[in-house]
């Protein structure tokens, strides 16, 4: 399962009409995304709407422009994930939901400084996603958040509420190796195609993981 296919199957299971990606890149995304309409977001991209950093984007469109559906995958540095995650939860529609990619790194690896992930052309660079992830979930009760294990991870946001869980004050990716699977919320895809056959929504089933 790769995370075309989560928006997709999200897309398709709550009927939303208005797509945003933001961070293009070659397309493969947006190009097999299936939604009446897409905008892309990437300064650096032939493939996208706009072709603007996405700061920049957001601060040009109007209050009132809302998208169903929106896609993170952009700068992949803590501080800027989570003014794109901030930023998309401005303009997200009643219902909507936010996927943010690259949020499970396998390796510190994989986390490694963006000046250093530019020496291979940030091939297999995941960037400290999750730190902005842990970081919501460590602050914001007023959403719902997991992530399907699959693709590098790709967390799920919606409205809502859960509980927070605690980090320490100066916390390392060893930390995050110890407490993986509590800090992200991380749920099996099939437990994820489960939860969109269920009566019960799936975020709320799954997004409302109590924290120890």
């Amino acid at each position: 399962m790769y995370r075309f296919d989560i928006i997709n199957l999200l897309i398709q299971n709550h009927g939303y009409t208005r797509y945003l990606e933001i961070g293009v890149e070659d397309g493969d995304a947006v190009h097999s995304v299936r939604c009446g309409l897409k905008h892309g977001v990437d300064p650096a991209s032939r493939q996208a709407t706009f072709q603007i950093p996405s700061d920049e984007f957001f601060a040009l469109i109007r209050p009132d422009v809302k998208y169903d559906c929106i896609f993170v995958d952009g700068m992949h540095e803590e501080e800027q994930v989570l003014r794109d995650i901030h930023n998309a939860l401005e303009h997200l529609s009643e219902g909507g939901t936010i996927v943010v990619h690259d949020v499970n790194p396998p390796t510190a690896w994989h986390q490694r400084d963006y000046d250093v992930a530019k020496l291979n052309g940030c091939r297999l660079w995941n960037g400290t996603v999750w730190r902005s992830w842990v970081r919501l979930r460590a602050t914001r009760t007023d959403l719902q958040m997991f992530v399907v294990d699959t693709d590098w991870g790709c967390g799920v946001i919606q409205r809502g509420s859960q509980n927070r869980i605690v980090l320490p004050e100066a916390f390392s990716y060893s930390d995050f190796e110890r407490s993986r699977a509590v800090w992200l919320n991380l749920v099996s895809p099939a437990d994820f195609l489960a939860s969109l056959r269920s009566p019960t929504p799936a975020l709320q089933r799954l997004g409302a993981a109590p924290a120890p």
